[in-house]
């Protein structure tokens, strides 16, 4: 393999690539922060990098290489001089696999590389199983996306299961929740997908509308208070919404205001107003979700595709890029369509979904 290691003393980064040289391994070096992540570009199969250094420790340098279309899947694994929990805990968050403790021994490092590997190599071949598939969807951050909360979720249980009876309990409820973030994160994640080839299978089988309808204002309330749920912004969302019957399954509709909402609640911040209308616009019911945030280009807005996303460099998001893909679905289903446009006054963006009367 090839391993890259990341660590400001000339002694132990000696040590550790005279181990991995005799086991047969090619060792890449650096001696500081900034250099480990530029060599990430050589495509290391295998990193292990000291937390305690100058300039950026290894908490910054996680972070920079999972950033890096090279390093998102690269086993990592922290070298420390201090066991302490919370360091353990905040590396796997990070999406750090392991830490060995200083002073180490070959086995420690062997044992190491042997059982990231065996736990890694699997997962990431299913992931390119899935790119191979999917060529068209791979431009996207997707396969990073679904592998990022089964990180958290592996590391958090190997802790457990590593320290489980030296934990007091607010430690324990503390991981607990960590591991339970994942779960609920990843459950998102696979029942967006579901929704997203449920509606393309639909599509694809040349289904009429007019077999399903809904209520349109009871639905459309309905994803609101999903959408709203945990993020304290009750105050910001305006929601008016005229009685019309349209042509397409409610848990259809519900998902894509959801979506919606969604979007303009995590785009736009707290105070800033988020409207949610729905009214008759002959031929049509028209909803709309208006909100104030940095809004989409009219490239981007052009380029709405499932498993594509914008700004990723500029702003965290964390999903598939399948929102807007959805909400467009539905609406072709229920033979309507989606538009894009610049809100009020040209500041943030205005969504409308334009849906024929059932």
């Amino acid at each position: 393999m090839k391993i890259l290691i990341i660590d400001d003393t000339d002694g132990i980064r000696q040590s550790l690539q005279d181990i991995l040289e005799m086991n047969g391994h090619e060792v890449l070096a650096a001696d500081n922060g900034a250099d480990g992540i530029k060599l990430v570009a050589s495509r290391p199969d295998f990193i292990f990098c000291d937390v305690s250094m100058p300039d950026l420790d290894g908490f910054a340098v996680i972070a920079g290489i999972r950033q890096l279309e090279e390093g998102r899947f690269v086993p990592f694994v922290f070298l420390t001089g201090n066991a302490d929990r919370a360091d353990q805990r905040r590396g796997m968050a990070l999406g750090a696999d392991d830490y060995i403790t200083k002073p180490f021994s070959e086995k420690d490092v062997l044992d190491a590389i042997a059982a990231r590997t065996r736990r890694q190599r699997p997962m990431q071949e299913r992931i390119d199983e899935l790119v191979d598939q999917r060529r068209r969807e791979v431009g996207a951050d997707w396969s990073h996306e679904l592998l990022t909360p089964l990180n958290g979720m592996l590391g958090g249980l190997q802790l457990l299961e590593l320290e489980l009876e030296t934990m007091n309990r607010e430690e324990l409820k503390e991981m607990i929740a960590i591991i339970r973030g994942g779960v609920e994160r990843q459950e998102k994640l696979s029942r967006k997908l579901l929704r997203y080839f449920e509606l393309e299978r639909l599509k694809e089988a040349s289904r009429l509308p007019g077999r399903d309808r809904c209520q349109a204002e009871v639905v459309i309330a309905a994803g609101t208070q999903r959408a709203l749920l945990g993020t304290n912004r009750e105050k910001d969302l305006a929601v008016q919404c005229e009685p019309g019957m349209v042509p397409i399954r409610d848990v259809f509709l519900s998902d894509a205001v959801a979506e919606l909402v969604d979007n303009a609640l995590r785009f736009s911040t707290p105070g800033q107003p988020v409207t949610v209308t729905g009214r008759r616009l002959d031929p049509f019911y028209g909803i709309e979700v208006v909100d104030e945030g940095p809004g989409m280009t009219a490239a981007e807005r052009a380029a709405v595709a499932p498993f594509t996303q914008f700004g990723r460099k500029l702003r965290e998001q964390q999903g598939l890029g399948l929102g807007l893909a959805i909400v467009r679905s539905v609406a072709q289903l229920a033979g309507g369509k989606l538009s894009l446009e610049d809100g009020p006054g040209g500041r943030g963006l205005k969504v409308t979904v334009l849906l024929p009367f059932a």
